[in-house]
């Protein structure tokens, strides 16, 4: 092999290694998400699932009171959702998530209307009767919608599976 092709092929496989490392980069810390954007995916969700009954159970005052309640935890929460998803590709898919979200409850909500309000009102329940209570406990056992493990972090995909 002579001098030119060895440095052609190093070149090449240079090139290769970069785009391989970028395409890491993108999958693993792009799509994975870490701690706190699982939290804030939940938040999304528990929240999207409380405005469906908000109005689909007639408890807006609840809900009212939960938003206002939870103003500066649900603002931080979303930031961390916004910010998880322009590193992910942008704000579109913010967008469509939250609105996959809101969509999914209230199909839910027509299938089972009492157990899905009774299980709304158990929640505001959760989140309004007690004391020191965070988003972060109030959304701890639920799994996030779409989201797999990804090397120990969550990933979430593009439909709930």
């Amino acid at each position: 092999m002579s001098t030119i092709q060895r440095r052609s092929a190093f070149g090449v496989c240079a090139a290769m290694l970069a785009l391989l490392g970028m395409t890491t980069d993108v999958w693993g810390r792009g799509s994975c998400a870490g701690p706190r954007d699982v939290v804030a995916l939940k938040t999304a969700e528990m929240q999207q699932e409380l405005m469906v009954a908000a109005l689909s159970c007639h408890e807006t005052h609840l809900y009212n009171r939960f938003v206002i309640g939870y103003r500066t935890q649900l603002q931080r929460s979303d930031a961390v959702l916004r910010g998880y998803f322009a590193r992910r590709g942008g704000m579109a898919a913010y967008h469509a998530y939250k609105t996959r979200l809101a969509n999914d409850a209230s199909l839910r909500s027509l299938h089972d209307i009492e157990g899905y309000c009774s299980r709304a009102r158990a929640t505001f329940h959760d989140a309004l009767d007690e004391d020191g209570v965070t988003l972060a406990m109030l959304v701890a056992d639920r799994s996030a919608t779409g989201a797999a493990v990804c090397r120990g972090r969550m990933r979430v995909a593009e439909r709930p599976e």
